[in-house]
């Protein structure tokens, strides 16, 4: 079989051969490709060398309070018999979201039991699967080797892996994305079935997060303009839009019929609310501009770059992979409500389109400009970082929080000075490329394992997680306890305390905690404690843990309260 001739206009890559390239031959051809099944192999292995980044961890981990904990603990209510077509949270219906993260962890705590690890699960399968899938995208248009660097980038990104280790549902939609853009790439391609893929995983996103799935179908539209005499005119390709919709529908009438108008209006009020007011008041201004290259460095500095070069080479031919990044980008900041974790949908594409710059780069005997260029550059970065170790270690005031990352930032540090020194010797070393790339996915690898292993990440509400409920009330899985709040200041840390504790109750805001309205055991907040004379209620504390105080009804005797706090309180290990 005859090799595919690269049409990207990019340099081909000299131990891979060309993938299926749009116009370079119909389906059919595509499935007797021999680089098919190797490279399916190789993205197989890249996801399965991943994994350690998404598991390993200093110490048994904790969930958040806002957004972890809220969705475990809506999961834990359908397990225990809530309705599936309205989780609740504290028995109160939610509907400013799909439900579609509530099913999948609750799936996961039906498999292996409620626990962090089980609730994060659906999380790290997406972070993890949506590895091969951009790597099988960026096969249609690039360079294999681009492609498969581009694989290699993504679990190195830092942010991929913050949010890939959390319950959310920004990365579970972007494997969606992945999956429906995989799909229609195939269905424009010939293979017509892959449309039903397509409409599959647009029902999925809209179950995901609902509105948030048309930024990536508007970001589609140039790549579906170029294309538009492969699917215009074909049917699949329009009823499986509808399969999508449908199934959202489906579900939004089903909950319509039990809960009434609430349903339509709560989540067509919550995209309204995110599309007109700034709820993150420090994502401001040119958010994204400096926030990605900064928390995906060098990977996203490297796939900027690789935009460039796409479209300096041959943009037609590349359209999808650099237009869908730079419009989904312009979209995110121009949405009021700016948030980090946004950006995660950029991620794999930033992450291929470094692939684009290294696979350029690793040719730095023919062309030597670029691979020299980026050398001097994570060499000068390599300076700050070794000075900063060197810093750190010298304890100098105000670098407390870095000491445990001397270590790392010397060695970081120490390998991005020797890049320039490698590309110096590119024409003695016959593998210096080889040893380059070494060098640079050595210094990502070293910072990720060493974020990883720190014990405070992805561990936020250790001591709530470490309470000996037998211990402290005997029975506590069959013990209703309410959950005091009060107001805003305090919903993230109540949401961690319903999740930890066995058995939650009901929300008690400050005037139903005025009123006594409320069980017989109850969490009260800090800040509730600070709105109310928690001494004339009749409340007789049992612990305190993190400021919030759990009480338990008792004769309305302030010095015998006062005693039993000496006498019970019982306070786990900071």
């Amino acid at each position: 079989m005859r090799h595919f001739e690269n049409q990207s206009g990019l340099n081909a890559s000299p131990r891979f051969g060309m993938g299926y390239l749009p116009g370079s031959s119909d389906f059919m051809q595509f499935r007797r490709d021999p680089h098919l099944l190797p490279f399916l192999a190789l993205s197989l292995l890249i996801m399965g060398l991943a994994i350690p980044l998404f598991v390993l961890a200093g110490v048994d981990p904790s969930l958040d309070g806002c957004d972890e904990s809220f969705y475990a603990q809506m999961a834990r209510e359908l397990l225990r018999g809530s309705s599936w077509l309205g989780p609740t949270f504290l028995g109160e219906p939610f509907f400013e979201k799909p439900p579609l993260l509530t099913w999948s962890v609750a799936l996961s705590f039906a498999l292996y039991g409620v626990s962090e690890w089980a609730a994060r699960l659906p999380g790290i399968l997406a972070a993890l699967i949506s590895i091969p899938l951009i790597g099988w995208i960026g096969r249609f248009f690039l360079p294999v080797r681009a492609a498969v660097l581009g694989m290699i980038a993504l679990p190195l990104c830092y942010l991929w892996v913050q949010q890939g280790r959390l319950v959310g549902q920004d990365v579970p939609l972007t494997c969606l994305e992945l999956i429906g853009i995989l799909a229609l790439v195939n269905g424009i391609h010939g293979h017509k079935r892959w449309f039903w893929l397509m409409g599959l995983a647009l029902g999925l996103g809209l179950l995901m997060k609902s509105a948030m799935i048309l930024l990536p179908g508007v970001a589609l539209l140039p790549y579906l303009v170029q294309q538009r005499r492969h699917w215009v005119g074909r049917a699949q390709f329009w009823l499986a839009l509808l399969l999508g919709v449908g199934m959202f529908g489906l579900w939004l009438g089903l909950a319509w019929q039990v809960y009434g108008l609430q349903v339509v209006a709560t989540l067509v009020g919550k995209v309204r609310d995110l599309g007109t007011e700034p709820f993150h008041a420090d994502a401001t201004g040119p958010y994204y501009f400096w926030h990605i290259p900064l928390h995906g460095f060098p990977w996203t500095v490297l796939g900027l770059l690789g935009g460039v070069l796409l479209v300096r080479q041959k943009p037609g031919s590349t359209l999808l992979i650099w237009s869908f990044p730079l419009l989904l980008l312009l979209l995110l900041q121009a949405y009021p409500t700016k948030t980090p974790y946004y950006t995660v949908q950029l991620y794999p594409w930033l992450a291929l389109l470094a692939g684009v710059t290294l696979d350029q780069a690793l040719q730095m005997r023919e062309q030597p400009r670029l691979s020299g260029i980026l050398s001097w550059g994570l060499a000068a970065v390599g300076l700050l970082l070794l000075g900063l170790g060197v810093t750190v270690i010298l304890e100098v005031e105000g670098l407390e929080l870095l000491q445990p990352h001397a270590g790392p930032l010397l060695a970081v540090g120490l390998l991005y000075i020797l890049l320039p020194v490698i590309w110096s010797w590119r024409r003695v070393l016959h593998y210096a490329a080889g040893l380059w790339m070494g060098t640079l996915l050595t210094g990502s690898l070293v910072t990720l394992v060493t974020i990883v292993l720190r014990p405070d990440f992805g561990n936020f509400n250790p001591a709530f997680a470490r309470i000996d409920w037998e211990q402290l009330l005997p029975g506590s899985q069959e013990i209703a306890v309410d959950i005091g709040r009060s107001g805003l200041a305090d919903v993230c840390q109540a949401q961690a305390v319903a999740f930890y504790t066995p058995n939650p109750g009901l929300w008690v805001d400050d005037q139903a905690l005025r009123r006594g309205e409320h069980g017989a055991h109850l969490w009260v907040s800090p800040v509730q404690a600070e709105q109310v004379e928690l001494a004339t209620l009749g409340l007789q504390p049992l612990a305190q843990v993190e400021g919030w105080q759990l009480m338990r009804r008792s004769s309305p005797e302030p010095d015998q309260a006062v005693e039993a706090v000496e006498e019970k309180t019982t306070a786990p290990p900071q």
